[in-house]
């Protein structure tokens, strides 16, 4: 008996991509289904064009709503949903029509797997091809971990018995992969399909998180509960070049400050379950500081990126050629700008950004250090990190205008306070 998916599908002002989205989910193999729709508001035609859909399918749900954001607008669907599985599609993305058939033929092979993702290919706004296997291009942690760092079994998809066999040669790949995906995301939500009783245990998703990161946040919790799956076949055509797209560089600061806080939050709550030392972890904030630190400079010059490079370079340990780079980026600009209004030889202490989504830098393994920003002269800066007894002063001075740097990194002795006399 086949069991029934739910589809969640949110969207906002899809008009021009919504029908196809929908057709593809409506025209899969697995029939046994249901599409759940949520309309966070759209401004153009797409309600119109979901109620056309409505009357000539009794499987399409719809739902509308004041504009909330995706996350609430996943909620609203997964509060209405009677499947099973549950499934994700983005209102611009399109799906091969055997996609839900190849997960859930290995979910129901599987009873110990609890999600399924694939790859996807990309496709550009008119849908002609931009690439294929787009999901290692876009996200990077797949450059730092290895197929055999994250899975325990890999196998071809023919091996499970009564599989299609026109993707009887598809490999599959089996594992734990909780304490990799610390490293970053690994997995894209619109191929992934999951069984309700995790989607449960989940819970919804982030609604605090409306500029992006929620769905990192949510495969994290997801992949704690268990082995996944990964189908290494692409499944969808997702299309590249929307305005609110993760990659859309006006949205990088803010999946980089929710990674950031994702990973914070994460440490504080879980960590017993990962089996990390106190220096992989350090590692995992010095790039997550790296990152967020690179997005900022994008945006202009920015004393948050000067705090977060100081940051990541502290508990890296070292100045890596990678710092070098990024501050030799940040200083010209930075320096001349922002610290003009700075007395020359008199620190200027960093402050906490107006922005309140900042994510305040507290670590599972260190004390939030303190860091100073000093504009020593027109051409030459320091930054300091404090951390308790530990003090590390990085110099970094322009040499000529073509922008080259000289750095100097040097340990910085605190005395050790005064014990009072005792009689």
């Amino acid at each position: 008996m086949a069991s029934l998916v739910s589809v969640i599908v949110p969207t906002y002002n899809r008009e021009r991509f919504l029908a196809e989205a929908i057709h593809s989910a409506l025209c899969q193999s697995w029939i046994d289904l249901e599409v759940i729709v949520v309309d966070d508001g759209s401004r153009d035609h797409s309600f119109e064009i979901l109620q056309e859909l409505a009357r000539h399918d009794a499987r399409l749900r719809i739902f509308r709503q004041e504009n909330s954001g995706v996350s609430a607008a996943r909620n609203r669907a997964l509060a209405a949903a009677r499947g099973d599985y549950i499934a994700f599609l983005d209102s611009d993305d399109v799906w091969f029509p055997w996609k839900l058939n190849l997960q859930l033929h290995l979910l129901q092979q599987r009873p110990d797997v609890g999600m399924v993702w694939t790859d996807m290919d990309a496709i550009r706004p008119d849908g002609t091809s931009l690439q294929r296997g787009f999901l290692r291009h876009m996200y990077s942690a797949y450059q730092r971990v290895s197929a055999d760092e994250l899975f325990t079994e890999t196998f071809d998809m023919g091996q499970l018995g009564d599989a299609d066999p026109e993707h009887g040669h598809v490999r599959v790949s089996v594992g734990n992969i909780y304490p990799k995906m610390f490293f970053g995301n690994l997995v894209h939500t619109p191929t992934v399909v999951l069984r309700r009783s995790w989607a449960d245990q989940v819970g919804p998703f982030d609604t605090s998180m409306r500029r992006g990161g929620e769905d990192f946040k949510y495969h994290l919790a997801t992949c704690r509960l268990g082995p996944v799956g990964f189908i290494d076949v692409a499944t969808i055509l997702y299309r590249v070049g929307n305005g609110d797209q993760v990659t859309n560089r006006e949205n990088s600061v803010h999946f980089a400050n929710s990674y950031l806080r994702t990973l914070t939050d994460e440490l504080r709550e879980h960590r017993k379950l990962l089996p990390l030392g106190r220096g992989e972890i350090n590692q995992l904030f010095s790039h997550a500081h790296d990152w967020l630190a690179y997005e900022l400079v994008q945006s202009g010059p920015s004393l948050r990126g000067m705090r977060h490079a100081a940051l990541a370079i502290y508990q890296r340990g070292s100045l890596g050629k990678s710092w070098r780079t990024l501050i030799k980026g940040m200083l010209p600009r930075m320096v001349t700008k922002l610290m003009s209004r700075a007395t020359p030889g008199k620190p200027t202490q960093t402050q906490q950004p107006e922005n309140t989504s900042e994510v305040p830098v507290t670590q599972a393994s260190l004390s939030t250090p303190v860091v100073n920003a000093k504009r020593v002269s027109n051409s030459s800066a320091e930054i300091s990190v404090v951390n308790g007894s530990q003090s590390e002063k990085v110099s970094a001075t322009s040499l000529s205008a073509d922008g080259s740097v000289r750095f100097e990194t040097t340990q910085i002795d605190r005395p050790t306070p005064r014990q009072p006399i005792t009689r």
